[in-house]
């Protein structure tokens, strides 16, 4: 199923955005949820709306949720029956009522300045469609703080760079966001969603990569600055994390889904020439994760047979998607006003 949204072109925004919301899709992580509201409360530029998703079946977060004392939050819930990010980010896009639209994870804690800092960038630059800032994961016991570069770029070829956990220095132009910290002008949403064709019905990789190349085909900035920093605690999930490096496979139905949805996300922005480069990295060299016929003779002392199952699961959904992707090219990067 392909996208319904229009993919024409926006024009940049006129207006100086002058108010901002926050919108947070959780599930079952209440706990987590409400570190991430009273975290809210301290904010120097505070939210003007705070949106909610909530699946159905959570009984325990909207009570936990009304039992809150918001203080000045305004925190609107929104409840569906639908499974996943993807819906649960389309959904909060269509309901935004501001004129920035902050994404977070239920399990960050944004640090007093994350506000105040997206709405600076969005007002002194009519071009930023979407920025993303540092989320500093705290792992065992104590934060990672490693200091990587280039963050957010996705190679001509369609290898994407990630590091926005270890970004550092000044606000620099990106193409890709994470997730856990992302935000968008509400202008350049218009016609920009999460593609529906990811596969997943929990935590769906690359809706985030798929939403920011969106923004980005329409001809909108996207940047980055590690000083809109949050915490986050990476919390509990139904489905096995499977790109957070090279283990073992623990569930080959959800390692395909982070295979397929590999491609899904970046192919509406590759040219059919760098669709064909994408298609003869993957399958020679790939990722650590996903891996190529070089990645999977690299991790064989380590992971022996288990390297080239990898690689096999891998292909076979990166071949899935080719499979049932068009071809014809759907970029569009209309010059800069």
């Amino acid at each position: 199923m392909t996208p319904t949204f229009s993919s024409q072109p926006r024009s940049f925004a006129a207006d100086i955005p002058r108010t901002i919301g926050v919108l947070i899709p959780t599930y079952r992580r209440a706990n987590d949820l409400l570190r991430c509201l009273s975290a809210l409360k301290t904010q120097e530029r505070p939210p003007d709306d705070v949106l909610l998703i909530v699946r159905t079946e959570d009984r325990e977060t909207p009570d936990r949720v009304r039992s809150f004392p918001p203080d000045d939050l305004r925190i609107r819930m929104l409840t569906t029956d639908v499974p996943g990010t993807v819906h649960a980010h389309n959904l909060g896009i269509e309901n935004c009522s501001t004129d920035i639209l902050a994404m977070i994870d239920d399990d960050t804690e944004p640090q007093p300045q994350w506000l105040r800092i997206i709405l600076e960038h969005f007002q002194n630059d009519p071009t930023l469609g979407g920025l993303g800032g540092r989320d500093r994961c705290f792992e065992g016991s104590a934060f990672i703080d490693e200091r990587r570069a280039p963050v957010g770029k996705m190679q001509w070829f369609g290898r994407c760079i990630g590091n926005h956990h270890t970004g550092y220095g000044p606000i620099r132009e990106c193409d890709i966001l994470k997730g856990a910290n992302m935000s968008f002008r509400a202008a350049a949403l218009e016609h920009a969603r999460c593609d529906t064709r990811l596969r997943g019905t929990g935590a769906q990789p690359n809706e985030d990569v798929s939403l920011a190349l969106a923004v980005q085909r329409q001809g909108w900035k996207i940047a980055y600055d590690p000083a809109a920093l949050v915490h986050h605690f990476p919390g509990a999930r139904e489905e096995v994390r499977h790109y957070c490096g090279q283990a073992k496979v623990k569930n080959a139905e959800e390692y395909k889904v982070f295979a397929y949805n590999e491609v899904v996300g970046i192919w509406d922005s590759l040219t059919p020439l760098r669709k064909i480069a994408f298609v003869l990295w993957s399958a020679l060299v790939g990722t650590r994760i996903c891996p190529g016929l070089v990645q999977a003779f690299r991790f064989t002392p380590s992971l022996r047979l288990q390297s080239w199952y990898r690689f096999y699961l891998a292909q076979q959904a990166k071949f899935e998607a080719v499979y049932d992707l068009p071809w014809r090219s759907t970029s569009r990067l209309p010059a800069r006003r």
